[in-house]
């Protein structure tokens, strides 16, 4: 069966979001916020369609569209061993979104978030900021003994 206006909308509208999830963001970045609430509410009226796809298709929308949501909500948290636990619990989509994805761009952003906040959970432990200059590192000056 041929996808309809709104499940075509929502498979660009759904790709797009995957792509800017993907890219670094400025924390007041709000675009993806709103374009993942339209998102919903194009997969509620995808639901009652009346020419709606299978179901499995569609739970594999719901299950992207879950997933950039609890992404979101990851990113308000305020510590990053919280963000990496919450990311823990997010389940990316197993299926690609459009033809051209080899993996699922929601399993590629579920990954490159989980670095990303390992990594910002290791210099808050190490105490190594990147913003800030190294001035309480001893420097070593190699021992010349002979």
């Amino acid at each position: 069966m041929a996808a309809s206006r709104l499940e075509l909308n929502l498979v660009r509208l759904l790709s797009r979001c995957e792509a800017m999830a993907a890219e670094k963001r400025d924390p007041d970045e709000w675009r993806l916020e709103k374009y993942v609430g339209a998102l919903e509410d194009m997969l509620q009226a995808l639901k009652v369609h009346a020419s709606k796809p299978a179901s499995e298709v569609i739970n594999e929308y719901s299950w992207k569209v879950d997933f950039l949501k609890g992404m979101l909500q990851a990113e308000k948290l305020t510590t990053s061993s919280e963000k990496a636990l919450a990311n823990q619990f997010l389940a990316p989509g197993r299926v690609p979104t459009t033809a051209r994805e080899r993996v699922p761009a929601t399993k590629t952003v579920h990954l490159q978030s989980r670095a990303r906040y390992t990594s910002e959970m290791r210099s808050e432990l190490l105490g190594t900021d990147s913003a800030e200059p190294e001035m309480d590192v001893r420097k070593r000056t190699p021992c010349h003994t002979h």
